[in-house]
């Protein structure tokens, strides 16, 4: 069975994604796995500065961690649940960790045959200091990916 990756962080980009994924996913026979990533927050980019938040930021690390899970969660099922699914195989994860690497690490692991992703528009100058997850996944995907723009 052939399978697509459909990350998706709650953006309209993402959501229009899991659309194009879903309609390929009738069209074709495809399952579909949609995936979100919990990106923890760490406390590097304050120790650039001298700041060392370390002691309180460990404290609620795992609080922090299962109420973003629960969040996401909640997030995905109610995307899942506004699409037009039927007939469609669908599993769904939520993760924790850098955005770019699990969604490639997924892809590659369990290996699907597509990625169909959402991009949100930024500027190029908003890709250079921010970068961009999809260019990131693009860049490092063993499968081809599907960019939909928001």
């Amino acid at each position: 069975m052939k399978k697509i990756l459909v990350p998706i962080d709650g953006s309209k980009a993402s959501q229009k994604a899991a659309e194009k994924a879903i309609s390929l996913a009738k069209e074709f026979g495809y399952e579909v796995k949609f995936i979100s990533v919990v990106n923890v927050p760490t406390d590097d980019k304050y120790a650039i500065f001298g700041v060392n938040v370390q002691t309180a930021f460990n404290a609620n690390r795992k609080e922090m961690l299962k109420e973003l899970m629960e969040k996401e969660t909640k997030m995905l099922n109610r995307i899942i649940k506004n699409l037009d699914a039927s007939d469609v195989k669908v599993e769904q994860v939520v993760i924790a960790g850098i955005p770019y690497e699990e969604i490639l690490k997924v892809a590659k692991e369990e290996n699907f045959d597509i990625i169909v992703m959402g991009r949100r528009g930024f500027s190029n100058i908003e890709r250079f200091f921010i970068g961009s997850v999809t260019q990131r996944v693009i860049a490092g995907s063993t499968c081809p990916v599907l960019v939909v723009n928001e």
